[in-house]
């Protein structure tokens, strides 16, 4: 077999072996590069950032509601749904407690959905809150929201169907998801070959199509020096010929 048959054929079966994955490569770069990141994945204007306000005489409250003889790590003001609540970081784990200082009880649909209101900007009408107890994954591999968490689901019937997922314990805002999202971590998934968890991006999977990939071009290029040889050989013969 000669060296142009035996590259030619490598060419080819490792083309057959890479070209989805180029491909999905080539599909997610056009689309990371077309699709409005902030505006469109992010929701930047359709969503704005809860504000935390916090009430008079907040800090006698805090100091009263804090627990006796526990160590406290940390205390975080938070804007839930049942509005400005306290985070309290100790060494038995994480509890809420109402602005007042007050046990911070879950929210309901109602305060959901005023929740998602007010912070919603964008021009479509809101659709009822879902409480779910397991948040479905999308186009079989994108996960919205953390598995394992109960959400209320606040949806909007705007063009990218804009949707906030709220913590059922806590009434925080989790995430402002959009159907651009959803497509945007898709392609991201298969950019990266990790189906999972969509943050590793040195993966084994990766790198062996990467290297793929490099061989696919090498082969490539040596079919391209070794038809341009035969070429100049070929115009040289010619021209013995007609001298």
């Amino acid at each position: 077999m000669s060296l142009a048959s035996r590259f030619f054929r490598w060419h080819r079966w490792l083309a057959y072996l890479v070209a989805l994955q180029v491909l999905a490569w080539v599909l997610g770069g056009l689309l990371f590069a077309w699709l409005p990141f902030q505006a469109w994945v992010k929701g930047q204007g359709l969503v704005a950032r809860p504000v935390v306000a916090l009430p008079p005489g907040w800090a006698q409250a805090l100091a009263a509601a804090l627990p006796d003889g526990q160590a406290l790590q940390g205390v975080q003001a938070v804007a839930t749904a049942r509005g400005t609540a306290w985070r309290l970081a100790t060494a038995d784990g994480e509890r809420w407690l109402a602005a007042d200082g007050r046990p911070l009880p879950p929210p309901d649909a109602d305060a959901v959905a005023r929740f998602a209101q007010q912070l919603y900007r964008g021009s479509g009408r809101a659709l009822p809150p879902q409480r779910l107890d397991e948040v479905p994954p999308r186009l079989g591999l994108v996960r919205e929201v953390a598995p394992g968490r109960t959400v209320w689901r606040a949806g909007f019937d705007d063009a990218l169907a804009t949707r906030l997922y709220v913590d059922a314990r806590s009434g925080e805002l989790l995430a402002v998801r959009t159907e651009a999202w959803v497509w945007y971590d898709f392609f991201w998934r298969f950019h990266i070959m990790d189906w999972a968890g969509g943050e590793d991006f040195n993966n084994p999977w990766l790198r062996a199509a990467s290297l793929a990939a490099v061989a696919l071009v090498l082969c490539g290029l040596v079919l391209m020096v070794l038809a341009l040889r035969r070429g100049w050989r070929g115009r040289g013969r010619r021209s013995v010929s007609r001298a």
